[in-house]
């Protein structure tokens, strides 16, 4: 989607002028003034939060139609409704099949909030509504409507002016990164394997970001024995994808991991029937850390040069019940020596995870590193749909991810991750199990307290997405399936670096 900041004169022209209005009294510019008069003179203009009005104009005038997108009360307002009310915009600008529309933001709507954050939210609700999964038929989609918007900021000086437009910028790149790893994260298992993840990789190299590759042969030679393990009962290889985006004068390495797992029946351990095919979303984690890495390619840093490279890994596998399957009771031998006994195949995330945090160690040596990984069930029923889990060894990370994450408006709540828990993954016949009793509960602390093992003393955080994923409340820039979470968070981290 096309956007750009114009001057509230600018924007009020055209076949749809959206305009976002709290509770009151607003400026709105001079030449908004009659039309939102005569639209609150017909007693149907509402403020209340999300509601929306449209209002006919007359013959001639520069506006042909007035929409206006409600926010409720200025004290409730934050980046969220913002972001909300600029999906709500392009999504009606879309219904009326125009090509382009304007959206304009009062000062009273902009709630004191910094005006680089008011761009942002806008520009990721103008991209993120406009999100269809382009989801393969006999026909093909129809034509796109509402493809470009121009987004004015009434009272604004110069310096936050251009802040607001830097904002729109930045929050439109991020955005289409979270779109990037939608359209991952929605395609059916067949169509994105390991292989197909691998050559979109490919594709993002260019400029400061290199991409490699590597095949089953290689990991291998490196003694990747869990990653290899759970890719062991599919006919699709799996594929280690690391990304290397590279600033001049960086000092360093900070590494983001993803899980990715193309398809999970379980292996031998296999699912229920029922809603199996969700599990095309067990590649979420890595669909994160592609989002990031499309953002960072296409300039989501700005001018902001970080001090440490990024450095992003994702273990590409399927989990399939073959003959040749791994099954409950191996023990299988990661690539840093851990032996690891696999009492429940379906517990797959955290072994091709450990081999990847294994790669990044041992080539990149990073100073700080997240994982990314929809990795249990049990952080659903602790959290549900609207909020990731996230835990580590290193107080500080945490608390770097969850703010980014409330900047971002991806919340993230904070698991224990205690000496007891790591206790509950020792093995009898191996370093360690892949799960813990069933007596002991703490499905979501013991994934994470087992790939600790494989951290060692590097500062780590583990974010376990498997609610925030897919499955949430809609909430206008996000209708259904995939959600693309952690993209904007990664990206707001990556931003403090």
């Amino acid at each position: 989607m096309k956007i750009r900041s114009v001057t509230a004169a600018q924007a009020c022209r055209g076949e749809a002028v959206f305009v976002l209005l709290p509770d009151g009294r607003v400026d709105s510019g001079e030449a908004l003034a009659e039309p939102l008069k005569g639209a609150r003179a017909t007693g149907d203009l509402k403020t209340s939060f999300r509601a929306v009005g449209l209002f006919h104009q007359p013959k001639g005038a520069a506006i042909r139609r007035l929409g206006t997108i409600g926010l409720g009360g200025r004290r409730e307002l934050d980046t969220e409704k913002l972001r909300r009310a600029a999906a709500l915009a392009q999504q009606r600008a879309e219904k009326l099949e125009v090509a382009s529309f304007a959206l304009v933001v009062p000062k009273q709507a902009q709630a004191g909030l910094a005006a680089e954050d008011v761009g942002r939210a806008l520009a990721e609700g103008l991209v993120l509504g406009a999100y269809r999964y382009d989801a393969p038929r006999k026909e093909r989609a129809g034509k796109r409507f509402a493809t470009a918007a121009k987004v004015a900021a009434v009272g604004l000086d110069r310096r936050a002016a251009q802040a607001f437009a830097r904002g729109l910028q930045l929050g439109a790149i991020a955005a289409e990164g979270a779109v990037f790893a939608r359209d991952l994260e929605n395609q059916p298992a067949n169509l994105l394997t390991p292989t197909a993840m691998a050559a979109k990789a490919r594709r993002l190299a260019g400029g400061r970001l290199k991409v490699k590759v590597l095949d089953e042969r290689a990991m291998a030679k490196l003694k990747m024995g869990a990653l290899l393990g759970v890719s062991r009962g599919s006919r699709q290889p799996a594929r280690l994808i690391v990304f290397e985006y590279r600033t001049p004068g960086a000092k360093g390495n900070v590494a983001v991991v993803g899980k990715g797992l193309t398809f999970d029946s379980g292996g031998i351990s296999i699912k229920p029937s029922a809603r199996m095919d969700e599990m095309r979303y067990d590649m979420c984690g890595a669909g994160a850390v592609m989002g990031l890495f499309h953002a960072l390619r296409h300039g989501a840093l700005g001018t902001h040069k970080p001090k440490k490279n990024l450095i992003g890994v994702i273990a590409a596998a399927e989990n399939m019940p073959d003959a040749d399957a791994q099954r409950p009771g191996d023990v299988v031998r990661a690539m840093d020596g851990h032996t690891i006994e696999v009492l429940n195949t379906d517990a797959e995330g955290r072994l091709v995870l450990a081999d990847a945090i294994c790669y990044a160690k041992k080539f990149y040596q990073p100073e700080k590193m997240c994982d990314l990984a929809t990795l249990t069930g049990a952080v659903v029923v602790a959290l549900g749909h609207e909020c990731a889990g996230i835990m580590g060894n290193d107080q500080t990370l945490v608390d770097e991810l969850i703010a980014a994450g409330k900047r971002a408006d991806e919340p993230l709540w904070q698991l224990p991750l205690w000496q007891c828990h790591k206790d509950q993954v020792k093995s009898k016949f191996a370093d360690l199990a892949n799960i813990n009793s069933p007596a002991h509960g703490n499905g979501s602390t013991a994934g994470g307290a087992f790939l600790s093992y494989f951290v060692g003393d590097t500062p780590w955080a583990h974010l376990d997405i498997a609610g925030a994923a897919y499955g949430a409340l809609p909430k206008d820039h996000y209708t259904g399936g995939a959600t693309g979470t952690a993209v904007r968070t990664l990206v707001r981290w990556a931003g403090s670096l």
